[in-house]
């Protein structure tokens, strides 16, 4: 069959306006990647003992840093630190304070909702402070993790505007509070009583980016799945993991975790047919020798601490055990890269021959058959060294060991999982221990908790770290903070070894743009497991994937263009051969 010419014209016409819809409307498909597919992300704590950090709501997680974290995905601060450290309105969208520092005023971001529908207003943050500070007696958590002792009271002046009066002025008020005391839902918590044995589903129900799907004690590990309503946007993954691993650099090739925390050594274990991303940074994370101060009337002796801090070689246990992977610990116990850091105080270079002539000195030359020295009633310089069982601290214990031997002290090593340490100290049931841990960025959390976390209990030191915390003037708390190391230093509550340096290793393929917060998380949490980079970080270099997108987008269009030009050429000649 013969088309007439004007079938032709209006064929051409109808393919003409067919070619420009699919170019303005039809996605150009252009990584071939299936939207629809689920990004799970699958992460792991590394290097510890445990993957188990208790159930992610604020009074129930694990109190240390990792616990923090866990539940940090499910519930938020009224503010946030961004990797710089500065911080981000998370709940609250704005904030001012008083010219004397006593009176905070926090302007709530409106549209919020919890996890269960449920909107979130200016009554649940009055409750979140009124109920932490009321149930401190029931849970350590609240007493030891949340500092609500600043507060005098919390008032709703409406649904979307908090004032908090503190009761005297708190230097680090945003560091130490504002940004680490989640808030709570009053219309769950308001009838439990006893906060610390709540773990029904609704007590993780937060508005955080991510809503606890499951947390298995037994398998030490955590599910969650991404808050699609999420105020500051949807979270970049839609299935957060994290799993307890046995080898975990293995496991990163294998796939099996997508992320982790190392060492050095682990780091160096990769290579680039990893396909790894690898970021480090300063780990405010110190190896620190304990002394039980209290309970045993040796260690009770600065003489006998002074001591032992001159037989140990710091520098050398830092290259045996993180091969350069750290730095040897400051007598001050502030780290050298903290703007807090004093260098101005007491060192202790390793002097085998000075710490025995201190031991001699102080009365404790007498020696049993096997050369350990005796106090003054005969009893031997003999003492139990706990321990956790990862890698590092074992390596540490056994050089303590050694250096201590050196000197007439013997010492009984005892491993045990972090857990069982933490337990055992807490009971004040040891003789040494090699603890670590974050040390914080701020002196508020890095120092004044040493009379607690020591048994060291210096009046001076405790005028000063009161002092300090009600300055507001950086330069003059700077010289009271300057001091207290003085003291640290002098007195050898405990001894840094070193200071490890922190490492992440991620898949390229998954999450890109981890960080470590300056100043940490929560306090002073050195992790980097911000949860802004589930929001503002990228998938499997998505902003690439767009960035490719648009330039396949635009040849696509092009080429486009250019059938469209040959086809509205052909139509023209056509219409002129009618005329």
């Amino acid at each position: 069959m013969k088309l007439s010419k004007r079938s032709i014209s209006l064929f051409i016409s109808l393919l003409l306006v067919s070619t420009v819809i699919a170019a303005l409307f039809v996605p150009a498909s252009a990584s071939g990647e299936d939207s629809t597919e689920e990004r799970v992300f699958t992460a792991s704590w590394g290097t510890s003992s445990t993957a188990d950090w208790g159930f992610p709501s604020p009074l129930t997680f694990y109190p240390r840093g990792p616990g923090y974290i866990m539940t940090s995905y499910c519930f938020d601060a009224l503010v946030w630190p961004e990797e710089s450290g500065d911080f981000t309105g998370l709940l609250a969208e704005s904030w001012e304070s008083s010219d004397d520092g006593l009176e905070w005023t926090f302007h709530l971001r409106e549209g919020v909702t919890w996890h269960d529908g449920e909107p979130f207003t200016a009554d649940d943050v009055v409750f979140t402070m009124d109920y932490i500070k009321g149930k401190a007696s029931i849970s350590p958590i609240g007493s030891s993790w949340y500092n609500t002792g600043v507060i005098n009271s919390v008032e709703a002046l409406d649904e979307h505007t908090v004032v908090i009066t503190l009761n005297y002025p708190y230097a680090p008020f945003m560091q130490q509070v504002a940004a680490v005391i989640p808030i709570m839902p009053e219309h769950i918590w308001e009838d439990v009583e006893d906060p610390s044995k709540y773990m029904e589903d609704e007590a993780a129900i937060g508005t955080g980016p991510f809503i606890l799907e499951d947390y298995d004690t037994d398998q030490q590990s955590y599910k969650y799945t991404a808050n699609k309503d999420y105020f500051l946007g949807e979270p970049i993954i839609d299935t957060l993991i994290y799993v307890k691993t046995s080898d975990v650099v293995i496991s990163l090739k294998t796939g099996e975790v997508d992320e982790s925390g190392l060492t050095l050594d682990q780091v160096q274990a990769l290579d680039e047919s990893d396909n790894m991303e690898v970021i480090s940074g300063p780990g405010y994370w110190v190896y620190r020798l304990r002394f039980n101060i209290p309970s045993n009337t040796i260690l009770n002796d600065t003489t006998v601490r002074q001591a032992i801090y001159y037989s140990l070689n710091c520098s050398d246990i830092e290259s045996r055990v993180l091969h350069g992977g750290g730095i040897e610990g400051n007598p001050g116990y502030v780290p050298p890269y903290s703007s807090w850091y004093n260098p101005d105080v007491t060192q202790y270079e390793y002097d085998i021959e000075k710490a025995n002539q201190i031991l001699d000195d102080a009365g404790y030359s007498e020696t049993n058959s096997d050369g350990i020295r005796l106090d003054s009633e005969g009893n031997p310089l003999e003492f139990q060294l706990l321990y956790s069982s990862d890698q590092q601290s074992q390596r540490i214990a056994e050089l303590v060991q050694t250096y201590l031997k050196e000197i007439g002290i013997s010492i009984t090593l005892k491993p045990g999982d972090t857990k069982t340490v933490d337990g055992l100290v807490g009971a004040g049931n040891f003789d040494l221990a090699i603890y670590s841990h974050g040390t914080s960025t701020d002196p508020a959390r890095m120092l004044n908790s040493f009379p607690t976390s020591t048994g060291w209990n210096n009046s001076e030191f405790m005028a000063l770290a009161e002092e300090q915390m009600s300055t507001m003037d950086e330069d003059e708390r700077k010289e009271l903070v300057d001091k207290m190391q003085v003291l640290i230093a002098d007195n050898v509550p405990t001894i840094p070894l070193m200071y490890r340096n922190v490492y992440s290793a991620t898949s390229k393929d998954t999450v890109t743009g981890f960080f470590y917060t300056d100043g940490g998380v929560g306090g002073g949490v050195p992790t980097e497991y911000n949860k802004l980079v589930f929001i503002y970080g990228t998938w499997n270099g998505d902003n690439d994937d767009t960035a490719e997108g648009t330039t396949e987008n635009a040849a696509s269009s092009i080429g486009i263009l250019g059938s469209v030009a040959i086809l509205a050429c052909t139509f023209i000649l056509i219409r002129r051969g009618n005329s």
